[in-house]
């Protein structure tokens, strides 16, 4: 498998973050990444073949690029701007050569509206798929780490792909403990579905704010090999699964997030070089 940074976890707006996608490139190559993972807010200005430059100067590959496609909404005006919010994404990956689009697809606006909301997003990712099959792209989702999020859950991301052929996952290590699951239980689910994996890592949060479980406990982002999740348990399934596609690097916790990138990934190297292939 190979390893892909994420520029959600490096760009300007995180403790310790870069300006511009040139310098989210080049600590990439420093740090061996064999690819970047782009966040469609951190391409600015870039039109989709300057990010290919930047990308092909220090050869590296585009695994996904991921952004917000608001297809939640009752409202029809919205809705629609939400499909040329996926539809740009899909136009953006097949002129960078990137294999993957992963889109957030909006959130409920209560627990009661969810059911409705869960329809509406299947209505409009079932356009979203049949165009990026014909752009040769795979139009995945994430477990995705938000109550009012119809597809946080093993439960509910299996009924919204049921309804949605073809619809692939972009497999959240972590995001499955916010909805109340097991990640290993969501490979064996989803196996044949997953194009794309985030490796992130959570810690009791002291402050009892950012993110709450079913069971109650409060978690932020933690640093990898220093949190709650075994890596170890997780990334020796995925392999079981057959899954030989990027591994992005996704840190957003509380300190620099260059060094935990840099400490992180160290971590996540040694876990690889020991699971069974």
């Amino acid at each position: 498998m190979d390893l892909s940074l994420m520029t959600y976890t490096v760009h300007a707006g995180q403790p310790g973050g870069l300006e511009t996608l040139d310098q989210i490139a080049d600590f990439a190559r420093e740090l061996d990444f064999d690819a970047l993972e782009l966040s469609a807010r951190d391409l600015g200005a870039l039109e989709p073949a300057e990010a290919r430059a930047i990308c092909d100067e220090r050869g590296l590959a585009i695994s996904c690029i991921n952004g917000p496609a608001n297809l939640a909404s009752p409202d029809d005006p919205e809705f629609e701007a939400g499909l040329a919010q996926g539809r740009a994404l899909i136009r953006a990956a097949a002129q960078m050569a990137c294999p993957v689009v992963m889109v957030i697809p909006g959130r409920a606006r209560s627990e009661a509206d969810k059911p409705r909301a869960a329809e509406r997003i299947a209505e409009g990712l079932r356009r979203l798929v049949e165009e990026a099959r014909d752009a040769g792209v795979a139009l995945s989702i994430e477990d995705f780490p938000n109550p009012l999020a119809p597809y946080a859950s093993i439960e509910e991301v299996r009924r919204l792909m049921d309804g949605v052929p073809g619809l692939a996952l972009t497999f959240d290590n972590g995001n499955w403990v916010v909805g109340g699951d097991d990640p290993i239980d969501a490979l064996r689910e989803f196996a044949d579905r997953i194009v794309n994996c985030h490796v992130k890592d959570w810690e009791p949060d002291p402050e009892r704010r950012r993110i709450q479980c079913p069971d109650g406990t409060w978690i932020r982002g933690g640093l990898h090999g220093e949190g709650l999740l075994d890596h170890r348990a997780i990334l020796s399934a995925l392999v079981q699964t057959g899954y030989d596609g990027y591994l992005a690097f996704e840190y957003e916790g509380v300190m620099d997030h260059l060094e935990a990138t840099r400490r992180g990934m160290a971590h996540l190297r040694r876990v690889l070089e020991d699971v069974p292939r």
